[in-house]
């Protein structure tokens, strides 16, 4: 067990390390530098010869990488050289944001795809199993940047019920929070929930087959306590890996939806920093990201355990 853990952390870390070049070789191919942003497009070349040497931008960029890479193994993730704050400081202050916008977002997707699922595999071809995949076909061909759009003109706008745009922390009340981040959040899963619902609907249909459901109906058990009890969990490993990768995408997948409704998350500090050419910061939300991708799919590894014992029994033998 502990070699297949150690195992598994060489590989997130070759993953993590993998995502990191890729962002840093993406980003050393626009044009420009920091330099030219800190001293403005007036600056002379000299000046920006100056400021790149004086930031260490003038070495190589595969030594520059090379430097960071061993500060961020000892946790140090490096300061930005446009606003001079420390980047693990700067993801703290925007994660909190980022990370409710997520967590709400994939708890609407599974808990609206197991509704919609449930109702559809109770009785799959009738007109209410029609109505539901229609509906889901539909919110899986709607992505995140058209989605927000509509949302903001038909709940803020028309029925004034959301604000346009910008956050409530929870110390402003809970109610005020809510308000400022279910739309996004609506936003943001709609195509999840279309695809929990279809992955979820055809397990489930599958499970109802077995001979062990049908021994529990045949005891006069009730069709809900059969679906729940009996169907729902062992139906439920597809979606469960699912949601996981899922929230690994939403952390890092926000920024439409944060530069949409002006949310001071992890998307908004990742896009400014493309723009400003600090790739320090943006090296440091993708190790961010990368880590917490790969943390959340170890524990979903972990949780199938829990959801079978087939699978308990299978991890002993």
């Amino acid at each position: 067990m502990t070699v297949s853990i150690l195992r598994r952390a060489g590989h997130s870390l070759l993953v993590v390390i993998l995502v990191s070049v890729t962002a840093v070789g993406l980003l050393s191919l626009a044009p420009g530098s920091v330099a030219t942003v800190i001293l403005g497009e007036n600056a002379t070349p000299a000046a920006v010869a100056a400021m790149n040497t004086e930031l260490g931008l003038d070495q190589p960029l595969w030594r520059q990488y090379g430097n960071w890479l061993g500060r961020a193994l000892g946790g140090d993730l490096g300061t930005s050289p446009l606003t001079g704050q420390d980047v693990t400081q700067a993801i703290l202050d925007r994660l909190p944001v980022t990370l409710e916008l997520s967590l709400l977002a994939l708890t609407l997707s599974v808990s609206l795809a197991v509704l919609l699922a449930v109702l559809s595999a109770a009785a799959p071809g009738i007109w209410l199993d029609r109505v539901i995949n229609a509906v889901s076909s539909a919110f899986l061909a709607v992505p995140a940047f058209i989605a927000g759009p509509v949302l903001i003109y038909l709940f803020a706008l028309k029925a004034g019920w959301f604000p346009v745009s910008g956050w409530a922390h929870i110390e402003d009340g809970l109610g005020a929070n809510l308000r400022s981040a279910l739309l996004p959040a609506l936003a943001v899963s709609l195509t999840e929930i279309a695809s929990f619902h279809r992955l979820l609907r055809t397990d489930l249909i599958g499970t109802l087959r077995e001979d062990y459901v049908a021994a529990a109906r045949a005891k006069g058990m009730p069709r809900g306590y059969v679906m729940f009890r009996h169907a729902l969990r062992p139906s439920s490993f597809s979606l469960v890996t699912l949601a996981g990768i899922s929230l690994g995408r939403l952390i890092g997948g926000t920024v439409v939806v944060e530069i949409l409704f002006g949310l001071p998350g992890l998307g908004q500090l990742v896009s400014a920093s493309i723009t400003a050419r600090d790739v320090i910061t943006v090296q440091g939300v993708v190790v961010f990201v990368a880590v917490t991708y790969v943390v959340v799919n170890m524990l979903v590894d972990i949780s199938y355990g829990f959801l079978d014992p087939r699978v308990r029994k299978a991890a002993r033998a």
